[in-house]
Order: structure tokens, then sequence, then C-alpha cells
């Protein structure tokens, strides 16, 4: 017995340590139309700010996605196997396994889905906390949340995605920090219906116009701070020259119609390219006769420029949104191609026009233009049937045939995926020319395309060394040259695979021009304090390259980055929840980098952590759309309601800010 006592005594004394579970938070609400009335059938996700998930965090605020991404747990299990099919593939430099090993590293034991945003935030909807539909009475409740800051969004069937808090369609919601044991049931969620817009379309006639595209379009600013036009959706007409597009969100949108530029060949009826493969013209049948027509805007402008808003609200349905569109007219562009190497015209010549779109999924409409008729006895070629658009005049010189069939079954893994990098290793130096060509109501002639070839440029990338505790993860991190001419459609530039391990890179196929250097996925608490090619100062002047010769770059970072934090109040000195706190920098904003967004929290408060040292203006919005304070009226705004900043090395500050009101 004394024993047993003794025996049971050591048990009890060796036994780890179980520790103490934080009690759960409760989150619960009801969720109602315009009218008040519930709404059940409506899914309600917990989405978990600010998880750490390791390298994929890293990786993303790189590779940021061009829209807001959802990945679900069985999508990040695909993408593994892809992977792991890579990698027995063989012969990956050390710099792709690292990018491979920011998906496989992410732990999937409590992730539903991850939400990633353009600018490399990442939202967690936890497998503990799975969405849920609201009730018959519109009820919904989660009973077992960890404590942690939330958005809570909502979406079903007739009704535009929100998030708890949003203010405006666009905008962010107000993020939900849960206490442990903490309860909010007090949620009311009010939907907003969505709107339609449908018409007709005609010829100059006056004859219904079948079979052509639609788009409803808005204008945003992307995370470089350009303008540009974001498709929203399309359709295609019917045999009235009928269309409607329906499931808006309500919001301001441009309207046009017409056939996107391109050849216009057309066979059986049906447009070729692209647009015919994917869609067969919207409606396959021989009797059709063929015909494309100009793009036209709402109500009846040649630019989009001069397109008339469409203002789309909560359950609209506007109808009787029509307009004429005149048939596509055809024009011819010729030129010809010399080698700048011998003055005389190759003996082959690849040539392509691409049609330069803005929106990656308008490339499924654009069919381009690929018969060059190109004649090697002058150097001469002709592309007929053009229509008017803007579009990358492209030629190349290209491989030399294979003397005999390779044949791959003979091959390791590891040898093909060798082969294939040394025929693009191969293709990279060949001689090439690209010029933009904008055909308008004319055709285009005497154009010249001297192939030349491209060079590489190279450097490294440096830590400042008076920093020997920080922790500098240099796997992510890309070089981007921006500027030049666009060589294929939503060409960015050139940029760099991922840094070595020492730091050193390079960038290939780089024309002769100035490019701005743009450097992303750096470890986070970092900055590029300088980026320098011999005597120039990249940060502030833009890198001119004319040849092979070019001098290396340095970059230097550091994580002397300093700290701001702060209240976002409204006119009468009352905490802004949910304000979209910026900070904008006093000069160089085409150094986009620089400028940082923030949400305020339910209680206003907002944190700016590592900010490169220099003067900024603070502002604050009670609610605009993602990356609208790149908009110079929204600048200017800033310049007059802001606060001057000035960011010290190492530096933490704290300051208030008086958020604006909506227009």
């Amino acid at each position: 017995m004394i024993l047993q006592s003794a025996l049971v005594a050591m048990l009890l004394q060796t036994a780890p340590a179980v520790p103490p579970q934080s009690p759960k938070a409760t989150v619960a609400g009801v969720v109602v139309n315009a009218n008040g009335e519930p709404i059940p059938n409506i899914r309600v996700a917990l989405g978990k700010l600010n998880v750490n998930l390791g390298a994929f965090t890293a990786f993303v605020t790189g590779d940021r996605p061009p829209r807001e991404t959802t990945i679900s747990a069985e999508a990040f299990e695909a993408i593994r196997e892809e992977m792991a099919n890579e990698i027995a593939n063989g012969g990956l430099p050390p710099e792709e396994l690292r990018q491979i090993s920011a998906f496989t590293s992410v732990s999937l034991t409590d992730i539903h889905e991850v939400i990633v945003s353009p600018t490399g935030a990442t939202v967690v909807v936890p497998k503990s906390s799975p969405p849920i539909m609201t009730d018959d009475r519109g009820r919904f409740a989660f009973t077992a949340v960890d404590p942690g800051t939330y958005k809570v969004m909502f979406s079903g069937s007739g009704y535009a995605k929100q998030d708890y808090g949003q203010r405006t369609i666009g905008a962010g919601g107000v993020p939900l920090t849960l206490s442990p044991g903490q309860s909010k049931a007090d949620i009311v969620m009010r939907m907003v219906a969505v709107g339609a817009v449908s018409g007709r379309i005609r010829d100059a006639a006056g004859q219904p116009a079948a079979g052509v595209p639609v788009q409803l379009f808005r204008f945003t600013y992307d995370d470089t701070g350009k303008k540009t036009v974001q498709r929203v959706t399309t359709a295609r007409t019917d045999d009235l020259g009928d269309y409607r597009m329906y499931y808006l969100s309500p919001g301001r949108y441009y309207m046009s119609a017409g056939n996107p530029p391109g050849q216009n060949n057309q066979q059986n009826g049906f447009p070729t390219g692209l647009e015919g493969l994917m869609f067969g013209g919207g409606y396959s049948t021989q009797n059709r006769v063929p015909q494309s027509y100009t793009i036209t805007y709402y109500p009846g402008a040649a630019s989009e420029n001069s397109a008339a808003p469409i203002d789309v609200q909560s359950g609209a349905d506007l109808r009787g949104i029509d307009l004429v569109v005149s048939a596509q007219q055809s024009y011819r562009v010729r030129g010809r191609v010399t080698d700048s190497r011998t003055g005389q015209p190759p003996q082959s010549a690849s040539i392509s026009m691409t049609p330069q779109v803005r929106d990656v999924n308008d490339l499924i409409f654009s069919g381009g233009a690929g018969n060059s008729n190109y004649k090697p006895a002058d150097g001469s070629f002709e592309f007929q049937n053009v229509g008017a658009g803007v579009y990358a005049l492209n030629a190349s010189i290209p491989n030399a045939p294979q003397t005999r069939a390779v044949d791959f079954n003979s091959m390791s893994p590891a040898e093909r995926n060798e082969y294939f990098q040394a025929m693009q290793a191969q293709d990279l130096v060949l001689p090439k020319a690209s010029l933009p060509i904008n055909v308008i109501n004319a055709d285009v002639d005497g154009v010249v395309l001297a192939l030349g070839l491209s060079s590489s440029v190279s450097g490294r990338v440096r830590v400042e060394s008076t920093a020997p505790d920080a922790a500098a993860s240099l796997d992510f991190i890309r070089l981007q040259l921006k500027g030049g001419t666009p060589v294929t459609p939503l060409d960015s530039g050139p940029q760099s695979r991922p840094v070595k391990e020492d730091g050193t890179f390079r960038v290939d196929n780089v024309w002769p021009g100035e490019y701005r250097v743009s450097i992303a996925g750096l470890p986070q608490g970092f900055y590029v304090k300088e980026a320098r090619a011999g005597e120039a100062d990249l940060l502030n002047q833009p890198l001119r390259v004319t040849g092979p010769n070019s001098n290396p770059l340095d970059i230097l970072i550091s994580p002397k980055v300093g700290t701001l934090d702060g209240v976002a109040v409204d006119a009468a000195g009352q905490p802004s929840p949910g304000a979209q706190v910026v900070l904008i920098p006093a000069r160089n904003r085409e150094r986009t980098e620089l400028f940082r967004p923030v949400m305020a929290d339910s209680t206003g408060h907002f944190d700016i952590p590592g900010v490169a040292p220099g003067e900024y203006i603070l502002a604050a919005w009670e609610a605009i759309e993602p990356n609208a304070f790149f908009d110079p009226n929204l600048i200017l705004q800033a310049e007059a309601q802001g606060k001057a900043v000035r960011v010290a090395e190492s530096s933490s500050q704290a300051v208030n800010v008086m958020s604006i009101p909506p227009r």
C-alpha cells in the first residue's frame, strides 16, 4: 500500500504539465435584408487575421495575386502533389525549391481555407470554426472560437459579398478582436441585394447585332498605382441583340460592346483565335453571318475615358442600357525586319501581333494576329484584316530545327527538365525585337523591326552589417525592372528569380532602355536602404540599360525600420472603426512600395510596422475602395487633411489622425 502510494506520488510529480487552455469566445448574430427581414442560407465565415504561416506568408507578400484568391485545404493538397512531382523530375535550382517549401511547410491541421489579398495579407478560416449557414430565422453562432482578431464574411445567392462593419461595397470590414471567454452575440448584418443591367445592341442599320461581346467594367488602381480597367463581367447578345448581366454588387460601372483587337479572319461564321476556340462565337450554327464590331462605350463614346457611368443601386434592375455598334473595319500592318548584327533581313523570322489587354481575363477574347506573310528576300511582312487596337509587334529568329526527333521516353525526368531549360536558355539569347503599334482608322506602313540581343543585369542583395541579430531571409526577394516595351500581354517587366543564398541574382532578357527598380518579397521588418548601379542612385532615378556591360546592382536592405501607431477618429473625436489608414510618401510617389495602407480595428486603433525612414503624410478615410488612395484627388485630400510625419531609423511614435468622410 505504501509502495503503491509512493508510485502514484512519483507519477504525479513527473507527469508533464498540461498548459491551461484559454476560454473560447462566442460570435453570434442575425442576417437581415434591407427591410429587416431575416435571410436564411447565408454563408458566414470567420477569417482569422495575423496568422503567421511561416514561409508561405513571406512568399505571398512577394508574389501577390492580382485579385483576392481563396485556397482551400484541398487545393493546398493538390498544389503540394504537383510540386512533389516537380521535385521528382529533378533539376530544380535551390531557389525554386525554397518557393516550393513555402507551400509544403504550411500545416493544414486547422485550416479550412486561406484567403490571400492583393496586398499579400492572409486570412485563415480554421477547421475548428468552419463556415456555417444561417438558419430559417437568419441566425448564426460560432460557440468555440479561439481568441484573436477576425473578419466576419457573409455571402449568399442574390446578395453582394460583405464583411462585418463594411461601409461601402468594395471597402474592407471592421476587424473583430475576441478576448478569452468573450461573447460577441449582437451582430446584425444587413445584406445588400445585387442588381442587374440589360439592354439591346443594334448595328448602324438598326438591326439586332447577335453574338456581340458586352462588358461591364470599373476604373480602379492596381498595387503599382496605375489607373486601370477592371472587367467585372461579360455577356453576349442573343439573336434579338439582347444581353443581361446580373448578380452585380451596387456601385458605379461602365459598359462597352464590340469585338476586341485581333485579326478579323472568320470561318463558317465564327471568330477565329482564342475567342472562337473558347466560345465558338457565342452560338454554334452554320447559318450565322460572320460579323465583328468596333468596340463602343456607353452611351456611344469611342473611348473608355468618355464613357458615361452606370450607377447600380441595391436590388436595381436597370433596363434599356442600349448601344449602337458599327462594323469593325479591317486594316493592314506592313513593315520589314532587319538583323542589327548584319544589317540584312534574316532568312527566317517569327512575327506576331499581340493585343495589349489590361485584364488577364481578356486574353481569352483576343485572337491576336499570327500570319505575317514574311518574305526573307527583302525582310518584308504584312498582316491583313487587323482590327483597331493597341498591339505589341514582336519578331524573333526561331530556334534552328532539330536534326532528329527527340526521344523523351528514353530520358529521365531530370534529363527532360534539363533539356527544356536548355531550350529556354537558347531562346532567350536569340535576336528579338518588339514595338508598340496603335492601329486607329488607317493602315500602318513602314514599320522597322531591328532584331537585337537582350542582355542580363546581375547584382547582389546585402544586409546591413550593423544588425547582427536581424533574421534576414532572402528566400523570396525578387527584383523587377519596370518599364520598356511589353513583349507579351500583361508583361510587367523583366524580373529575377529568387536570389541565391549568397544574395546574388540575375535578371535575364533585358532590352536597352530605362527601368524603375522594384524589389518585392523583403523579409519582414526590413526596407531597401540603398539601390545603386555604379554612381546611379536607383531609389531616386531610373536604371539605364545600354547593353551587356551594365553596372552590377548593389542592393542594401536594413532592419532599422520605424513603427507608427495611433487612433483614427471622426470629426467629433470619436474612434473611427474600420478606417482605411494610409502612410503616403511626401516624395518619390512612383515608389508605390512606400505607400503603407492598414485598417483601423473596432476601436479605431492602427499599427503600421516596418516603415522605411523618410517623410510621409498620414491620412485616414472612413471608407474607400482598395488602392483608391493612389487617386490624385484623394492624395490632395490627404495633403490638406492629413498629418505630416517624419519617420527616423528604428523610431517608434504614436500619431492620431482624423478620418475623412466619404465623398
